[in-house]
């Protein structure tokens, strides 16, 4: 039995299929499957229960599952002791974020990071906020960058809070006051960030009168698709200001919405807090965050 296979057993239990641990696990589907019948013949018993709509835990499967929970921690464990008397960073760290902070955020921490620690091996992640809550808690990645972190496994720092905006070409600035309203969203055709709904259920929550009058064209999980389509004349885009990234500002312009913003948090496992690397990583990205807030070069954001 390898230490492998019982990390693969994890990540197909918690995630209740195959597909979906071999898309975190950044592994092929076929291999898992060749390493779980493996496990379950050494063990001399099924572990899962294939069905339409993924799998589930035998019986004995979910008494392993308890034992895999509790032999994985204790590796973690034992790694974090033997990390934290070694003088230089080692081992493997992961970070997830939503797309939209990657060419703002992510990526310079990231080069940051891995010239500071050479030994170190940093992992990176992008998916939606509920998605990497959700591989947070199944341990999947040790550091998240999200919105609305709350929940009791979950430690959670807070970071900077930045305005939703409109982004639209220069040429298009003119038409809008200083700062937006959501009435100013009326009429005109929208591209949304944050699919499938995040940013149109954050609008609906706040102003629930208003969305019958919005014309939502398309919604996108790709800032770099949001600013594409906007350049390209499909539309005005509706995102976080870091959406335009590291982009020249003469290339888009960007109009604050009143009374809509994001909070943007930094999110850890209580057990995971403990490694050093997380801690290196997380006053890394407080550090960075600062220095771009202070800079001014993070439009229309604030440190909370």
């Amino acid at each position: 039995m390898e230490l492998r296979q019982l990390r693969y057993f994890k990540a197909i239990a918690d995630a209740r299929s195959f597909l979906r641990a071999a898309e975190q696990l950044h592994v092929a589907q076929p291999a898992l499957s060749r390493s779980m019948a493996k496990l379950e013949e050494e063990l001399g018993c099924p572990l899962f229960v294939r069905h339409s709509g993924g799998v589930s835990l035998t019986d004995p499967g979910a008494r392993f599952y308890d034992h895999t929970h509790s032999l994985l921690g204790q590796v973690r464990g034992v790694m974090d002791d033997m990390a934290a008397e070694d003088p230089e960073l080692r081992g493997v760290v992961s970070l997830g974020a939503p797309q939209v902070l990657h060419s703002k955020l992510v990526a310079s921490v990231s080069i940051e990071f891995l010239a500071q620690h050479r030994r170190c091996e940093l992992d990176l992640v992008q998916d939606s906020g509920a998605r990497l809550r959700e591989k947070l808690d199944q341990g999947v990645i040790d550091v998240a960058i999200i919105t609305d972190p709350a929940s009791d496994r979950l430690h959670s720092r807070k970071l900077v809070r930045e305005s939703v905006c409109i982004i639209c070409k220069p040429q298009d600035r003119g038409q809008f006051p200083a700062v937006a309203t959501v009435r100013d969203l009326e009429g005109i055709p929208l591209v949304l960030a944050g699919y499938p709904g995040s940013l149109r259920l954050l609008i609906e929550k706040r102003f629930p009168h208003e969305r019958d009058h919005l014309l939502v064209r398309s919604e996108v999980n790709s800032s770099a698709l949001l600013v594409d389509l906007v350049i390209h004349g499909a539309g005005y885009g509706v995102a976080p200001c870091s959406a335009i990234g590291l982009l020249p500002r003469e290339t888009l312009a960007y109009v604050p919405i009143e009374e809509l913003d994001v909070h943007w948090a930094v999110a850890t496992t209580f057990e995971r807090r403990k490694m050093r690397a997380v801690k290196v990583l997380e006053d890394l990205l407080v550090a960075k965050l600062e220095e771009l807030v202070n800079n001014d070069d993070w439009p229309t954001a604030s440190l909370v």
